[in-house]
């Protein structure tokens, strides 16, 4: 079973909206996720499944990767408990999601998706930049528990900052 996950683009600052789940994209954002999805293409990553965090820079960054995979954009799934989420709660929701088999590609935010991934491979990374995408394997397929040191990372990119 794999899981891409994918921190949202680079997004407006706080001071231009009332609401942090309001923030949209900066111009760069669409640059980098345009970058990220194309390197997607050339790996030939396709997701069978698509979650995003609620907030308007995750799922507008969702939404450059559905388009551009050719994914029905009305199949993404919006989760609550992905925006602002601690490791526990991203595993319940990868454990509650992930009935199939098949690749989850998953958008959200940062220190979740740093400290998830770190949770699942080991310390393999300091920090996710905007727009970066992470392919990780479960170990064991068959379980299909997301714990500690339980996958791998396949392939890494970002356009933008190195990891």
């Amino acid at each position: 079973m794999d899981l891409i996950v994918v921190r949202h683009a680079k997004s407006l600052h706080e001071e231009y909206v009332a609401r942090d789940m309001e923030r949209h994209l900066f111009e760069r954002g669409y640059h980098d996720a345009a970058l990220s999805v194309d390197w997607c293409i050339s790996k030939k990553i396709r997701p069978d499944f698509m979650l995003s965090s609620p907030a308007i820079r995750a799922f507008s960054t969702a939404l450059i990767f559905a388009n551009k995979l050719g994914f029905s954009p009305e199949k993404i799934q919006l989760k609550n408990a992905i925006y602002e989420a601690t490791v526990q709660n991203l595993v319940m929701v990868l454990e509650e999601t992930m009935v199939k088999e098949g690749a989850y590609m998953i958008f959200g935010h940062n220190p979740g998706f740093t400290d998830l991934i770190n949770y699942l491979c080991g310390p393999v990374l300091v920090n996710l930049p905007t727009a970066a995408v992470v392919h990780l394997r479960l170990n064991n397929a068959l379980s299909r528990r997301w714990e500690q040191g339980s996958a791998v990372v396949i392939q890494q990119f970002s356009g933008h900052k190195s990891f």
